[in-house]
């Protein structure tokens, strides 16, 4: 496992908030040259005065193929991607319409087939590639068929890139509860009612952290011989 991410370069498309800025932060902590994307003008701007000056902070949505792709060809190299778009879209019974639910595929899944495919030119053999899913991968979320079904599709998608990108190591992470900003406009008023009830029913008796899951990815990075695997960082959540 390397000693650090010194001077190496991490990309984090999605590094605005929640769980991308927890990374971003840990990985410029740890010496890295860090780059975040966001939608938001506004958000990238709060997170550079959280990052510091010295953070790459660029306008993106990440599922848009050619400015990701324009990004990318930009870098001179980059050592560690990390994806953490997504959208969680409820559409009960398919009830809503195909470009209702179209974003709970094009923010996770393409998102990570176009990074994926125009950073690995610009890899190395110590790189690596991480990608977000989530425990409703595993756990079928209700009410949320399409975004349950983007996460198998980027668990999949990361084994076959694990053969076809070799020896670039990919692998995906699955958060169960974090206390993240995409609790506030789901839930609304409930945010806190909702959160301490599966705090109770998890054996670690508390809602994670994007803390947790930022150190997760960092050993996901480090660790040179993790390949292939989704890591489930969800407080014993899937055994509950």
């Amino acid at each position: 496992m390397s000693a650090s991410l010194q001077n190496q370069h991490v990309l984090i498309l999605g590094g605005t908030s929640g769980i991308g800025l927890a990374t971003a932060k840990a990985a410029f902590e740890d010496g890295a040259k860090v780059t975040i994307t966001g939608r938001s003008v506004e958000r990238l701007a709060t997170a550079r005065s959280v990052l510091g000056q010295s953070v790459n902070a660029v306008q993106l949505d990440a599922s848009d193929e050619e400015k990701t792709r324009d990004l990318i060809n930009g870098m001179a190299s980059l050592d560690h991607l990390f994806i953490t778009v997504g959208a969680l879209v409820l559409d009960a019974k398919l009830a809503p319409t195909k470009a209702a639910m179209q974003p709970a595929l094009d923010m996770r899944f393409w998102s990570a087939v176009y990074a994926a495919k125009y950073a690995a030119p610009k890899m190395h053999s110590g790189s690596s590639i991480t990608f977000m899913s989530g425990t409703a991968g595993r756990r079928p979320l209700p009410g949320a068929a399409v975004a349950t079904a983007s996460c198998g599709a980027v668990d999949a998608l990361a084994r076959a890139l694990v053969l076809d990108l070799a020896p670039i190591r990919v692998n995906t992470i699955s958060p169960g509860y974090v206390d993240t900003p995409l609790f506030d406009g789901l839930l609304g008023e409930n945010r806190e009612a909702v959160l301490a009830n599966a705090a109770a029913s998890l054996p670690v008796k508390r809602i994670g952290r994007p803390e947790d899951i930022a150190d997760a990815v960092l050993f996901l990075m480090k660790n040179g011989y993790v390949n292939g695997i989704n890591l489930a960082v969800d407080g014993g959540g899937l055994l509950v």
